[in-house]
C-alpha cells in the first residue's frame, strides 16, 4: 500500500507548496497550473509506456525501477532553482506514475483470489486518500517555516521505502504464462502496440475498450482532481484564509475520502461493483449541488466544506475504487496492460485539461457555474454507469473476459472450458 500513500501524497503535496511557490517564483495563475499540467502530461507518458513494459519486463520489476527513478526525479524537485527545472522535474514524477497507475492494478488483479480482488483493489484506493491527506497535513506542519523543498522531499522516501517491499514479491503466474506463451508463438503480436489496438478495436474487445475509455474520461471530468491539486484555492473562495483552513481543513476533507474507501473495501465484494459505484457517482452529485447552493446563495463556508466531503466520499467509495478494477478484469492477459493504458491515456489527457485551466476557469466564471458544469458533467457519469456497467461480484477474470467478448453476455457455466481455450486474437 506504500505505492499508493506515495501516488496520493504526489498528488496532494504540490497543493501546500504552491501557497509558497507561488511567491517564491512570482507564478501567475497560469504558472501555477502549469505545475500540475506538467504532472498531468507525465502521467500520460507513463500510461503509454505502461503496457509496454510491464509485459516485457513484468509487473513486479517494473514498479521496482518506476521507484527508483522517481526518488531521482524527486531530489531534482527539491533542488529547483526556477519554474523549468521545477515543471521538468515534475514532468518525470508524473511519467513514474503514470507507469505505476498501469501496473499496479495489474499486479493487484493477477495476484488477488477471486472473493478478495475487489477488496485489495479498493485498500490501494483506501492508501492513495491517506497519502493525499498526509500532504495536506505536512503541509501545514512545515508552511510556517516556509519548506516546500521539503514537503516534495517526502513522496521521494515513500518511494524507496515501497521498493524495499516490491523486492520481496514474486511476480504474477499469469505473466509468467504469457511469456511462456510467447515463447512458444514467435510470431505473437501481442507486444507490438499497432497490432494491440487493432485487436482492441477489433469486434470482440471493441465494447468493452469503448467503456473503459469513457469510465476513463469520467473520472476525471466529474472534477476530483480539480478538488485535490486547488483544494487550498477552492477553500479561498468558499471564504477560509489562515493555514489551517487552506491545508489543515482540505486534509480532512481526504481523510473522510479514506475512511469511505475504506468501507467500501469491507462492503464491496458483498454488494458489488455496481451498486457502489452507483451510490458513489449519486453522493457525488450532491457534493456539487451543495457547492453551487453555497455559491448561490452565499451560504456558510460549512456548506461549502461539507459539499468537498460528500463529493470526495462519493469518489473514494466509488470512481476511485472500483473504475480500475473493470479495466483490469475485462481484458484477458495479453491486453490487460493496454486496457488500462487506453483507460488511461483518456483519464489523464481529461486530467491534463483540468490541471492546466481549472484555475482560470474558476476565476473566469466564479465558483457556481465551476460547479454546476461539474454537477452536469457528474449526471452524465451516474446515467453511463446506470446503463452500461456490468456486476463482476463474485466473477473469475475468465468469466467476466467471456461476458465481453460475447457481446455483453454471461456465459453459461458448462460453456467456460470452451471459451477460455481459444487462441489470443491476432490483429
Amino acid at each position: 500500500m506504500l505505492k499508493g500513500l506515495t501516488g496520493g501524497y504526489d498528488a496532494s503535496a504540490m497543493a501546500g507548496a504552491l501557497l509558497l511557490v507561488t511567491d517564491h517564483f512570482k507564478l501567475t495563475t497560469t504558472q501555477q497550473g502549469s505545475l500540475y499540467a506538467a504532472t498531468a502530461a507525465g502521467w500520460i507518458v507513463g500510461a503509454l509506456l505502461g503496457s509496454r513494459l510491464v509485459n516485457t519486463l513484468g509487473r513486479r520489476a517494473t514498479l521496482i525501477w518506476l521507484a527508483l527513478l522517481y526518488v531521482a526525479a524527486t531530489a531534482l524537485a527539491v533542488t529547483s532553482e526556477n519554474l523549468v527545472w521545477l515543471d521538468s522535474s515534475r514532468f518525470v514524477q508524473g511519467t513514474m506514475m503514470g507507469v505505476a497507475i498501469v501496473a499496479m492494478p495489474i499486479l493487484l488483479a493477477e495476484s488477488a483470489s477471486t472473493r478478495s480482488r475487489g477488496r485489495i483493489a479498493v485498500l490501494y484506493q483506501v492508501a492513495t486518500s491517506l497519502g493525499c491527506a498526509m500532504g495536506y497535513l505536512c503541509g501545514y506542519l512545515l508552511a510556517g517555516g516556509g519548506q516546500w523543498r521539503l514537503m516534495l522531499a517526502i513522496p521521494g522516501v515513500l518511494a524507496l521505502a515501497s521498493t524495499t517491499l516490491l523486492i520481496r514479491l514474486p511476480e504474477t503466474d499469469r505473466w509468467r504464462q504469457l511469456q511462456q506463451d510467447r515463447r512458444a508463438d514467435s510470431t505473437a503480436e501481442a507486444s507490438r502496440r499497432p497490432g494491440v489496438l487493432r485487436t482492441m478495436l477489433s469486434s470482440r474487445y471493441r465494447a468493452l475498450t469503448l467503456f473503459v475509455v469513457t469510465l476513463g474520461f469520467f473520472v476525471q471530468a466529474t472534477g476530483v482532481n480539480a478538488i485535490v491539486f486547488f483544494s487550498p484555492r477552492i477553500f479561498q473562495r468558499i471564504g477560509y484564509t489562515d493555514s489551517f483552513g487552506l491545508l489543515v481543513l482540505p486534509g480532512f476533507v481526504q481523510l473522510a475520502g479514506a475512511v469511505a474507501a475504506f468501507v467500501c473495501a469491507l462492503t464491496i465484494d458483498r454488494f458489488g461493483r455496481r451498486l457502489v459505484l452507483l451510490i458513489g457517482t449519486a453522493l457525488m452529485g450532491l457534493g456539487h449541488a451543495l457547492m453551487v447552493v453555497m455559491f448561490a446563495t452565499d451560504s456558510p463556508e460549512v456548506v461549502g466544506f461539507l459539499g468537498l466531503i460528500v463529493f470526495i466520499i462519493g469518489f473514494n467509495s466509488g470512481f476511485g475504487a472500483v473504475v480500475w478494477i473493470f479495466a483490469a478484469e475485462g481484458f484477458p492477459d495479453h491486453l490487460r496492460g493496454a486496457g488500462a493504458s487506453v483507460m488511461l491515456l483518456t483519464n489523464l489527457t481529461t486530467n491534463l485539461f483540468i490541471a492546466q485551466f481549472f484555475l482560470d476557469l474558476l476565476n473566469a466564471v466564479g465558483g457556481m457555474l465551476t460547479f454546476l458544469l461539474l454537477l452536469a458533467i457528474t449526471t452524465l457519469a451516474w446515467l453511463f454507469v446506470h446503463f452500461l456497467a456490468p456486476e463482476t461480484k463474485g466473477r473469475s477474470l475468465d468469466e467476466v473476459q467471456s461476458y465481453w467478448e460475447g457481446g455483453r453476455s454471461w456465459p453459461a457455466t458448462g460453456d467456460m472450458p470452451d471459451a477460455r481455450r481459444r487462441p489470443p486474437t491476432r490483429a
